[in-house]
């Protein structure tokens, strides 16, 4: 990316920034308060944050419900608590903050990966990334409910957006003192205390974490190879002149961040012996072992989970909520945009073929932060059950991303990639909507919305309604959407 033209921030982006965040956020804040009670997850997240700043007669609970995670996304679901209150505005409200976020975080990162382009075609590709993002199902969904996950997407694509900056400096000059070695490379360190917000709302930030420092690494070593010589032989120049500062900014500065987060939530004082029980160290270090012992032990099947590798084909959505009124269904469906989703991934799966015959950074930031978020499931869900659909969010708008930059870079019919994508996002939200916000739905509409219902289930009984209230027994073996 170094020692090409750039081309600036113009008005244009400025008024499409504005315009796709707007959107983002009237889609996510629409009726929040419905429905009027917690609903799925939320029962373990909203407790656990009311308690961090209410009394234990406001949150029905005196102690934390569940311990399975890390405090900072806690922390930013309570501090919707502490301005709304704890009722269902108040609990989901930093759900859309942090989605509304991503949405405009998407389309400063597709723009600063296409500044190459012309203004046009850059502001075109990183709108129809943004906007797909904001349009989206399962992400709409989850920027309505107080679950975690969108804050790690969040983290995710902030961490990588501060990398396409730095990433697009350069090499550092050599020497400097003090100074220089902590603040000489501003964005590397903003992603370095980015991706440790993102591990400390769940461990399973770390996959996007590890993504930003292989990028890092690979640019280091492909900047200071000598020219015409393997990429290998960069590696020792690459280890000299930067290596004890990438320790330090995605080593030091992460963990910095992460226990930062445990102020507040771990008792105990900071001057006691580590191994004391009166130690601040002690219970922080004790939460950890409590939070791997959960996650190892983590047996049982549930009927909502899925393989990672059908996460895309949309094979297993979950029902977050659903209640019949008055002969209505009410849904929430966590569910992706199957319009958009299945041909977004084509290009994806292109763009990384491509890839391997032309080997640009672009391309490449992309492909990282996407595969980074989701190959480790891949692996992991093998050995561990109770997986689900919406663990895919963090790679999501990086799928989104990879169509954007697709269309800035077709030559041809520019105005129809532009717009199918699009519409395509737009219709699957529009057709999805009452499934995604628990609109009264009569059953014979609400059936239309859900396109799969093999649901036979090996020993358990099949089934012909949602059930949000089961959390054991097997899933379906086929594609099954109640």
């Amino acid at each position: 990316m170094e020692g090409t033209p750039r081309i600036g921030w113009t008005w244009r982006d400025s008024a499409l920034l504005a315009a796709v965040t707007v959107l983002a956020a009237a889609v996510r804040i629409i009726g929040l308060g419905n429905p009027d009670t917690l609903v799925f997850d939320e029962i373990f997240y909203a407790q656990n944050a009311c308690v961090l700043v209410r009394d234990a007669v406001t949150c029905g609970i005196s102690a934390p419900v569940s311990n399975a995670h890390p405090p900072l996304g806690q922390w930013l679901i309570a501090a919707g608590i502490a301005v709304l209150g704890y009722n269902p505005a108040g609990w989901r409200i930093a759900s859309v903050v942090a989605g509304t976020v991503t949405v405009g975080l998407t389309y400063v990162l597709g723009r600063t990966l296409l500044q190459n382009s012309s203004a046009r075609i850059a502001a075109a590709g990183a709108t129809v990334a943004s906007l797909l993002l904001a349009v989206d199902v399962l992400h709409v969904v989850q920027s309505r409910v107080a679950m975690l996950d969108v804050f790690v997407a969040l983290f995710a694509v902030a961490a990588f957006t501060a990398l396409a900056r730095d990433l697009g400096a350069g090499p550092a000059p050599p020497g400097g003192g003090i100074g220089r070695f902590w603040f000489g490379r501003p964005w590397r360190l903003l992603a370095g205390i980015l991706i440790g917000a993102a591990v400390a709302v769940k461990w399973s930030g770390a996959y996007s974490a590890f993504g930003v420092v292989v990028l890092v690494v690979i640019a280091e070593v492909v900047w200071r190879r000598p020219p015409g010589s393997r990429w290998a032989a960069g590696l020792g120049p690459a280890l000299k002149s930067e290596g004890l500062r990438t320790a330090a900014l995605f080593g030091i500065v992460p963990l910095v961040v992460y226990l930062a987060t445990y102020a507040g939530v771990a008792e105990g004082s900071l001057f006691a012996a580590p191994w004391s029980k009166g130690s601040w160290w002690y219970q922080v270090a004790h939460h950890q072992l409590g939070m791997a012992r959960f996650h190892a032990g983590l047996e049982g099947q549930h009927p909502y989970e899925s393989p990672p590798w059908s996460w895309f084909l949309l094979k297993r959505p979950v029902a977050y909520y659903f209640q019949t009124d008055g002969g209505a269904y009410r849904h929430i469906l966590a569910v992706g945009s199957p319009l958009a989703w299945w041909p977004a991934l084509l290009v994806f799966g292109a763009m990384l073929v491509s890839w391997f015959r032309r080997r640009d950074w672009p391309a490449g930031i992309v492909i990282v932060g996407a595969l980074s978020a989701y190959l480790p499931w891949l692996i992991l869900g093998a050995a561990r059950s109770q997986v689900f659909l919406w663990y895919v969010l963090p790679a999501l708008p990086f799928v989104y991303l990879a169509v954007g930059l697709a269309v800035a870079r077709w030559r041809g019919l520019r105005r129809a990639s532009i717009g199918l994508p699009v519409a395509a996002g737009v219709l699957s939200l529009a057709f999805f909507w009452p499934v995604a916000v628990a609109s009264p739905l009569a059953p014979a509409d609400w059936q239309q919305r859900i396109w799969f219902t093999d649901c036979e289930r090996p020993d358990a009984p099949t089934l012909v309604l949602p059930d949000d209230q089961i959390n054991s027994g097997p899933p379906p073996h086929s594609w099954c959407w109640i």
